[in-house]
């Protein structure tokens, strides 16, 4: 699933694991002080990384405002949900209903301009630029192999051609990666704080053959942007700048977070940096099937393609349609750097014994992009609604799509808290 801190060890221990780390080399990895004095990421870490601009569109739309707010619906005490959720770390809720904005707060401080990092959400950004650049012929397709665009993995390893870049779509690469969030040696780590992500991708290596397990992965998103980057010929920066950012009418500057100045690879599997309305875009035109007024940003087609539920091989339900957390309450299907929910209740806090069988499950109309410390697009779209949330994750046992799930529901007749079964297009 979605990162959980790098560490709370104390600050001298995490130094002395990070230093023969830095000395060894691997990865290029220096110990810098602000992850050792912070002892985890942070949502303010882009302040601390270089960072390739996206500027705001020439031509800025701004989200109308409806002329009547939403009521939000109770927090899982009965209390008021704007002061429970602030006491859980959040510092941004943006809810746009029929494209208008109907709720927007900021707490701790933060303000609308606020630029605010998103974790694993940048994940779900990639998977679009993925889509435009076959559109756009640079990449012949899906079922092209990874080292058709990053040649070097197959001198690494000839066993990198098998890999397609559905492969890395869908998180069953079979390349080995240590997604470890609680160690400064785990491979995620290392991508994390490399100032030489070419360096870092250089060490992969294949466990298994590819598309033969669901396996949640930030080195196959890493990939997969470089194959992007290589294929287009542009950085990241310059694709949702000019492909995403310009057609949307973004208002504000955003950016995303690169190893180094002097070479300026995008962590693709982390770090976009935005305002919290312009995430909310990024919804809407998830919820509009990639249409922005009367031009297709993204091809339908492709939107459709990242949230259907594929059937894979495997042994079990589970594996065979990428399920998350199977056998508990919070099961998603993984679809293409996206998650979809099942059909089912949306509980805030929900029992940990009311999981289902797997094999059971049907897929849901609601998806979602999701980011470390509980960063949320989440898009309802019989709701016709899409609901942002960023911040910090402060108490465990709290179920994000739940509590974004119920705020889209919220002032609806007649709708009950529940993801309803997703019918045939």
């Amino acid at each position: 699933m979605s990162p959980r801190p790098f560490c709370s060890l104390p600050s001298r221990a995490l130094g002395a694991l990070l230093l023969p780390l830095a000395l060894s080399g691997c990865g290029t990895l220096l110990p810098p002080a602000w992850i050792i004095g912070q002892q985890r990421t942070m949502i303010t870490d882009h302040q601390h990384f270089d960072n390739a601009p996206i500027p705001a569109s020439r031509q800025p739309v701004p989200l109308p405002t409806a002329p009547e707010a939403l009521t939000l619906p109770a927090a899982p005490d009965g209390g008021e949900l704007g002061p429970w959720l602030e006491q859980q770390g959040t510092v941004a809720l943006i809810v746009l209903r029929d494209g208008r904005i109907v709720h927007e707060q900021y707490f701790a401080g933060r303000q609308r301009d606020t630029l605010l990092t998103s974790f694993s959400v940048a994940k779900s950004v990639v998977a679009l630029l993925l889509g435009q650049a076959i559109r756009d012929g640079h990449i012949r397709g899906v079922d092209d192999p990874v080292t058709r665009y990053l040649p070097e993995l197959e001198r690494q390893d000839p066993r990198f051609a098998q890999v397609r870049l559905r492969d890395l779509l869908a998180m069953r690469s079979g390349i080995a990666f240590q997604e470890k969030y609680s160690s400064p040696w785990s491979d995620v780590a290392v991508f994390y704080l490399t100032k030489d992500l070419g360096r870092a991708v250089a060490g992969l290596k294949i466990a298994e053959p590819p598309d033969q397990r669901y396996r949640y992965s930030s080195g196959d998103t890493q990939l997969l942007g470089m194959a992007i980057e290589r294929a287009t010929g542009r950085r990241l920066s310059q694709q949702v700048a000019q492909d995403l950012w310009t057609p949307m009418g973004a208002s504000m500057d955003a950016s995303w977070s690169v190893d180094s100045a002097v070479l300026g690879q995008a962590r693709a599997f982390c770090c976009l940096n935005a305002r919290a309305l312009d995430f909310a875009r990024i919804g809407q035109l998830m919820l509009d099937r990639g249409r922005v007024g009367p031009r297709q940003v993204v091809p339908a087609a492709w939107i459709d393609t990242l949230l259907t539920v594929q059937t894979y091989p495997g042994d079990d339900a589970a594996a065979q349609r990428n399920i998350e957390l199977p056998g508990r309450p919070e099961a998603a299907f993984y679809t293409g750097q996206w998650r979809r929910l099942p059909q089912g209740p949306l509980e805030m806090r929900p029992d940990p014994a009311s999981g289902r069988d797997p094999a059971t499950l049907v897929p849901g109309t609601d998806f979602y992009a999701q980011g470390q410390h509980g960063q949320y697009i989440y898009v309802a779209p019989q709701q016709r609604t899409v609901v942002v949330r960023l911040g910090t994750d402060r108490r465990p046992g709290t179920w994000w799509p739940g509590v974004l799930g119920r705020i889209a529901r919220s002032g609806l007749d007649g709708t009950e808290p529940v993801v309803e079964a997703l019918s045939a297009r």
